[in-house]
């Protein structure tokens, strides 16, 4: 090292005077050889000089570089290699002096360096010297190579992103766009370059849209949606985030993202309709309905307005329904609810409960006129209804409740509304009920008769009466018809009409009409076993018990287990029965009689049955109406009509039995038109079997 140091030394002072050598090497060694800079001379392809900082740069010392065994070709890599050896191998040219190149060195424990070289050739000696400076630029590089791989994923980011991206210049005009914008809005990206946003956002959102662009100009980031309009007119729906774009430390414009939520925004309304809508009718289901209802309350109290509700219940829809199909009733519906809402105001709202079951809301019409437009929607639901072929008309019953003030909930005023409609259903006496307390007594009542209703036979709460059926001509006990009473230990002795059709409602009928048929067919047998001549017991069933499909499994195992033959078994049906189910009711009426059981229509001439059902399905006997029998005494038309029932039931080889005589009047009339058998007060009351001398009822005389 001391004799390359002194050769070059001796060669940049050479010529100068010896008290001069002191100074200069002092100013060699201080800028030269101790320099911040890495310095080096070559000479025929190995290192003649290094001082040094270039040693520390390339992990070497300097006696292993300058002996020769460390040359260019150790250091630098392979692929950057041709750049130092042209450059030392070239000829000295004037014009090629000086040259600065960026290339890849190795230290010497393998570490990989850039470094720019400042090279400069000389002729010294007949031999090119190459002499300069080496900077290492490793972290220069490393930085700009960071800051391109950056923007590559910036780029690619902006590029590749399946959302829109895009920027705007402070006038809000579109500086660039990605093909994601194209996707979404269906112009070009050259289209939309020469746009600004705002003819493509739909009016009614263009002043959310210039809001939240102009605050991201006040460098605020906000995220909000809105609906554009494509180029094809379609309309898609944005979630949209804006961000202020800065260049020189200045808002410049905007930055903005823009997400296709259309898709979303659909499948959230479905949900919604799902959740507060009928699918079938589009109308608020009760949830909304009732949602709606709370609200008019709430503004009735500033506005002085009473709210109203209104509950309707189609009369016979199940008729309807399973007379003509689903699909008939569907459309029934979808109609029903069309014309409820032609007459409501926009204010109102129209919901569908249940299958049968609507209900309107008033939030601010006058009593009379409320009134009036319940009036009016029955008369619109008694218009002919023509679908599939068919055409049926309705009525409905209507029940309706006035708001009493702030103290009302929505609940309670559709329950009011509910109670109203119930007591309009069951009695018909009007077109629509308004609520009352009493009402809400009934209501109690009913609730009343359901809950104690379950434990009445554990209880045994539940008796039969008889009822004699008499032959009209020997004068004769015939038959007994088994009527249920229920005696409760606080309401008394309920009728079978405040109890019967709620048991019908619960299912609890089903329970109950077994309990009937087992203990009537067992009084039954034990009359029999007690000698006296057999006769038919009459026991009523309803719908729900032959709609189900073990029924006649159950009156055979009913039969089987009280040892009645069921030949002494008769069961009455009424006329609304046969309207049901064709197929299931042929079917259970043929297993019946393959039994040996009776079947007779009770309540005749009061329903729906026609000639075609009388002669298809084989009954036993017919009761005709008690109704009509009244008539006979008045002198009115039911002469005229029992006569013909008879005739009728005659000739279809059906037994007749009037129902409900009460004087000799009306027996001798029947007598006269050949009834075969009857039952009423005048022969004897429904009494427990334990009250019937039957030993006496079988000598009656009339």
């Amino acid at each position: 090292m001391k004799n390359g140091k002194s050769n070059l030394k001796n060669s940049l002072i050479c010529g100068q005077s010896p008290s001069d050598d002191s100074l200069y090497e002092d100013l060699f060694d201080g800028m030269i050889h101790q320099g911040p800079v890495s310095m080096y001379i070559v000479s025929g392809g190995s290192y003649s000089y290094v001082n040094r900082h270039f040693c520390e740069l390339v992990g070497y010392g300097q006696s292993e570089l300058l002996s020769g065994s460390i040359t260019p070709e150790n250091l630098i890599h392979p692929e950057d290699l041709p750049i130092i050896q042209t450059r030392i191998s070239t000829d000295y040219d004037a014009q090629n002096i000086y040259a600065r190149y960026r290339v890849r060195a190795f230290r010497s424990d393998g570490q990989l360096r850039h470094v720019e070289i400042h090279s400069t050739k000389k002729q010294w000696q007949g031999k090119n010297v190459l002499f300069g400076t080496v900077i290492d630029i490793t972290s220069e590089v490393t930085a700009n190579l960071q800051l391109k791989e950056n923007e590559e994923r910036l780029n690619s980011l902006f590029a590749y992103n399946p959302d829109a991206v895009f920027t705007f210049d402070i006038e809000g005009n579109f500086k660039t766009a990605n093909l994601g914008c194209e996707t979404l809005s269906g112009y070009s990206i050259a289209e939309i370059l020469q746009l600004t946003f705002t003819p493509m956002i739909v009016a009614q959102d263009l002043p959310t849209a210039l809001l939240h662009f102009s605050n991201a100009l006040n460098g605020i980031t906000e995220t909000y949606e809105i609906t554009i309009i494509r180029k094809d007119g379609d309309r898609r729906n944005m979630l949209v985030t804006n961000f202020p774009m800065k260049a020189g430390g200045s808002i410049i414009g905007a930055y903005g993202i823009a997400k296709d939520i259309t898709a979303e925004i659909n499948y959230k309304k479905l949900m919604e309709e799902l959740v507060f809508f009928d699918p079938l009718t589009r109308l608020p289901n009760r949830k909304l309905f009732e949602d709606r209802v709370k609200q008019a309350i709430e503004k009735s109290c500033y506005e002085k307005t009473q709210p109203t509700v209104l509950f309707l219940n189609l009369d016979r829809f199940k008729f309807i329904n399973d007379s003509f199909g689903h699909q008939f009733g569907d459309e029934f519906l979808k109609d029903i609810a069309q014309r409820l809402l032609d007459h409501v105001e926009q204010s109102g709202t129209v919901g569908r409960f249940a299958g049968d079951e609507f209900a309107v809301l008033l939030p601010d019409l006058a009593p009379p006129q409320v009134l009036d437009l319940a009036e009016r929607l029955n008369e619109a639901l008694a218009k002919s209804f023509e679908a599939l072929g068919h055409s049926v008309s309705i009525s409905a019953s209507i029940g309706i409740a006035f708001s009493i003030g702030p103290e009302e909930t929505a609940d309670g005023l559709i329950k009011k509304a509910d109670a109203a409609m119930y007591y309009t259903k069951k009695y018909k006496t009007n077109q629509y009920t308004i609520y009352s307390e009493e009402l809400d007594q009934q209501s109690a009542y009913r609730l009343t008769i359901e809950r104690e209703l379950k434990s009445a036979i554990t209880k045994q709460e539940m008796v039969l009466h008889y009822q004699p059926i008499t032959d009209l001509k020997s004068g004769q006990l015939s038959a007994m018809e088994a009527l249920i009473r229920w005696n409760h230990p606080e309401l008394g002795l309920v009728p079978p009409d405040s109890f019967i059709p709620v048991s019908e409602e619960s299912g609890q009928i089903v329970s109950i009409g077994r309990w009937v048929l087992h203990t009537a067919c067992a009084q039954n047998k034990a009359w029999q076993d007690q000698a006296y001549p057999p006769i038919k017991i009459c026991v009523n069933i309803s719908t729900i018990q032959l709609q189900q499909p073990n029924f006649v499994q159950t009156v055979k195992a009913i039969l089987q287990e009280t040892g009645l033959s069921a030949k002494w078994l008769e069961l009455e049906v009424t006329e609304s029965i046969l309207l049901v189910d064709t197929d299931l009711l042929k079917y259970s009426l043929q297993s019946l009689k393959e039994l040996g059981v009776s079947m007779s229509i009770d309540d005749f001439g009061t329903g729906y049955t026609s000639l075609s059902y009388l002669r298809q399905f084989s009954f036993d006997r017919v009761k005709i109406d008690r109704s009509f029998i009244e008539d006979i005494s008045k002198d009115l038309n039911g002469k005229t009509i029992t006569a013909t029932i008879i005739s009728l039931a005659h000739q279809l080889n059906m037994t007749v039995v009037a129902e409900g005589i009460e004087d000799k009047t009306q027996l001798t009339f029947l007598q006269g038109a050949h009834c075969d058998e009857g039952q009423g007060y005048y022969f004897g009351r429904p009494l427990p079997a334990e009250l019937h001398d039957l030993s006496t009822q079988f000598k009656i005389r009339p």
